[in-house]
């Protein structure tokens, strides 16, 4: 369980943010997860194949590995993974002879933003890739009671609003789209564009009455008769719906107000502890483990722990030498 939403204030620069939902603690020591950086021109060891960055990054990762969760890069693209039953893998022989070039799927965004420096880049690159199958060790070794390989699919944004979604479901090879500017998980990206053709009814003024006959006159109760029918609960086709119609009713935004925008329209898919229990006996229930807002126009972004409501900031600086890890903040910060 994750979401996704891309915002844009009146200048048309970008914000875009995500939730970690999960059913453990990111946090945790074997987990480790905290903020890392490259810079341009610096060799990454993945778990297959070596390359050599053509562009700084930064974004979130599981126990110092290549396995982003999300992150952006110098060229404004921010991306992440989220979990997608629908996706599949194929073995290295198989794609070989479908001549597609192997890539891991827990390496895909570190990939994506350490090469490409725009949309357009990407979408033609995995045309020619397939994901293979293998256990990932880094992650293996976190404890998080959730096998490798992970099912996933991706997305990505530029600072001029490009974008696309990257769906592994066919034996490892991409189905390519553009986003909506809204990503959750199962089903497939088209079963959710089609699926919100059920809430055309859906606007973001009260309704006020419906006179029905000269005798019944139907008066809405108070306000916020506009979103009925706005599913309430936590299922990832309504968080898709829910996303996708709170965050284009947002009212017009100042840049430097992009980030309390895209916090505030996250608020309604933020997942609590408790809520969610994987089944009736179960102690173990999905939640957001953090939540990471990214402003895409000046490199900088922001994480938000479950247990604390203290942002910790991060901007990839254009003269970034070395590589960078930063601590994600636990600590409640009052003035």
């Amino acid at each position: 369980m994750c979401t996704s939403i891309a915002i844009e204030a009146v200048n048309h620069d970008v914000f875009w943010g995500r939730t970690m939902d999960f059913t453990f603690d990111p946090f945790k020591p074997s987990t480790d997860s905290k903020i890392t950086a490259y810079p341009q021109g610096y060799t990454l060891k993945g778990l297959q194949q070596e390359w050599t960055t053509k562009y700084a990054f930064a974004g979130v990762n599981v126990n110092d590995s290549l396995f982003f969760n999300d992150g952006i890069n110098s060229a404004g693209i921010v991306g992440d993974a989220q979990f997608l039953e629908e996706a599949s893998w194929d073995t290295l022989d198989n794609l070989q002879q479908r001549s597609l070039k192997p890539i891991i799927g827990e390496e895909v965004v570190a990939y994506v933003l350490s090469n490409f420096g725009s949309i357009a880049e990407i979408k033609s690159a995995f045309t020619h890739f397939g994901q293979v199958k293998t256990n990932y060790p880094d992650w293996d070794d976190a404890d998080t009671g959730i096998p490798t390989p992970i099912p996933m699919h991706y997305t990505f944004f530029d600072d001029a609003g490009n974008s696309v979604v990257l769906e592994p479901v066919n034996q490892g090879a991409f189905k390519i789209y553009e986003s909506i500017g809204v990503m959750t998980n199962s089903p497939e990206y088209p079963w959710h564009l089609d699926n919100l053709r059920n809430y055309v009814q859906l606007t973001n003024h009260n309704l006020g009455q419906q006179q029905l006959n000269p005798q019944l006159n139907i008066k809405q109760i108070e306000s916020g008769s506009g979103l009925l029918g706005l599913p309430g609960d936590y299922t990832a086709p309504s968080r898709f719906v829910r996303s996708t119609f709170l965050s284009n009713f947002l009212a017009p935004f100042k840049r430097e107000q992009g980030i309390c925008q895209l916090y505030n329209v996250f608020k309604a898919v933020t997942l609590p502890k408790g809520i969610e229990h994987v089944n009736a006996q179960s102690e173990k229930c999905d939640y957001t483990g953090y939540w990471s807002g990214y402003d895409l126009t000046q490199r900088t972004f922001y994480v938000q722990p479950e247990d604390c409501p203290t942002l910790t900031k991060f901007t990839l600086e254009k003269n970034i030498d070395s590589k960078i890890t930063k601590a994600i903040s636990h600590e409640l910060l009052t003035k």
